[in-house]
């Protein structure tokens, strides 16, 4: 006789089923394992691999500030190295480490965009921390150089945040790195400042778009489910997945870097459409973490939008002086070059043929020659980078910050200016 027809019918395959439907009880445990290994997950993420909420916080100054005590992970290209470098925000909002007491020291507070934030290096690396090295033995009560850039900061925003941080710092000199690649166009995203009818500086009613200030709050203050690792991670693979489906977003990138020089031009004669289509010049500010050549100037230095530019600047670099003036705070401005502009064969160039007009020099020397009118100590690195392979001092690739070795030139000529005009007090 076979096993089946030893029970009768249905009773040995419904006890088998009872026996193998799940209980409460084992529901129970498989729920407390899925949240004991998410939290586990969790754990791991945040010690071990975090993905850092953005630091920049929206500000009714400066459009941007940095949260206190944030921290912000970066990767260089593989063609710059690849490490993946974090970079750590003081409580005062500045990278690197909390402040010393100011009792016997020199203060000198460095200000600009990216270049000078670094997050690509790290921090013993940075522009101001080399500079700190390098007049350690010049300054006889000893000097504490903070870092203040923060990234898309142009010199308008630098001027309306600077009188409160002499105030509270007070600082013996204030470093403006000018970068002149995008500064210039800076003031136009921006909108902080308009020129009136008589060529003077007037503050606008600027603003960030609800809609950007909306996402950027929720970046930096996270709430809910936004503030777990797995969700972040879980938003940036989707994101990549979605890329890597469509390719838009990589093919877009790619076709802006291959016609950067181009794409600038068009972007700045846009963006100076719409600030001269507004009568008011009033309206929201441009995207501030989004730069690009100064392309106008670069190649057309008689446009309406280059000589509005320039003029700008210019007036915007005699408020910083006088602002620091006033404090009876020192001001160097250090000119860096575009790579555009100060390598021969850098990633994206210029093509005289089609721009007969373009000047290598003329961003950087139209910085300095404000400097020479307006008797303001400056250091321009153009002249420096094309004396020697000013292409090993830029990271390559698509990213064209300066690197550690450009950082490390530049903080060695800024001492040396620093010492020679003795813009600190000599030991």
């Amino acid at each position: 006789m076979s096993i089946a027809n030893r029970f009768p019918a249905g009773v040995g395959g419904s006890a088998a089923r009872r026996r193998l439907a799940p209980s409460v009880s084992d529901w129970l445990l498989l729920a407390a394992s899925i949240t004991v290994s998410l939290g586990l997950a969790e754990l791991g993420l945040r010690f071990f691999f975090p993905l850092f909420s953005s630091p920049y916080a929206p500000d009714d100054v400066a459009l941007v500030k940095i949260v206190p005590g944030a921290k912000k992970a970066f990767t260089r290209l593989r063609v710059n190295g690849g490490q993946r470098i974090v970079a750590q925000f003081n409580s005062d909002g500045f990278r690197g480490e909390p402040l010393r007491a100011p009792d016997h020291l020199e203060r000198v507070i460095v200000y600009g965009d990216s270049n000078v934030e670094a997050d690509f290096s790290e921090l013993p690396a940075t522009f101001p921390k080399q500079l700190e090295s390098r007049l350690k033995p010049d300054v006889s009560s000893g000097v504490e150089v903070l870092n203040a850039g923060v990234d898309g900061y142009g010199p308008d925003q630098i001027s309306v945040r600077l009188a409160g941080d002499l105030e509270r710092f007070k600082p013996a000199l204030v470093v403006v790195v000018i970068f002149a690649d995008n500064d210039f166009g800076d003031l136009i995203r921006n909108r902080i400042y308009r020129l009136d009818s008589r060529g003077e500086l007037e503050l606008n009613h600027y603003r960030l778009a609800p809609d950007l200030r909306a996402r950027m709050e929720r970046a930096a203050y996270p709430q809910g489910l936004r503030r777990l690792q797995l969700w972040r991670y879980t938003g940036r693979i989707w994101g990549m997945l979605r890329e890597r489906w469509s390719g838009a977003t990589a093919k877009a990138q790619r076709g802006f870097l291959a016609n950067y020089v181009d794409s600038s031009l068009a972007l700045n004669q846009q963006t100076f459409r719409e600030l001269t289509s507004d009568s008011s010049a009033a309206g929201y500010s441009a995207d501030p973490m989004f730069d690009y050549y100064d392309a106008d100037i670069a190649l057309e230095p008689d446009s309406p939008s280059a000589r509005y530019k320039t003029a700008l600047m210019e007036k915007v670099l005699i408020k910083l002086r006088d602002t620091a003036a006033q404090a009876g705070t020192g001001l160097l401005l250090t000119i860096l070059p575009s790579p555009v502009d100060a390598c021969d064969h850098y990633d994206m160039q210029v093509d005289t043929s089609r721009y007969p007009h373009y000047d290598r020099t003329r961003l950087s020397r139209l910085v300095e020659d404000m400097a020479v009118r307006n008797e303001i100590p400056y250091l321009n690195l153009w002249y420096a980078f094309r004396a020697t392979d000013a292409n090993r001092l830029y990271f390559h690739g698509g990213d064209n910050h300066w690197n550690d070795a450009g950082q490390a030139e530049a903080a060695q000529l800024a001492g040396e200016v620093i010492e020679h005009r003795h813009l600190l007090p000599k030991p």
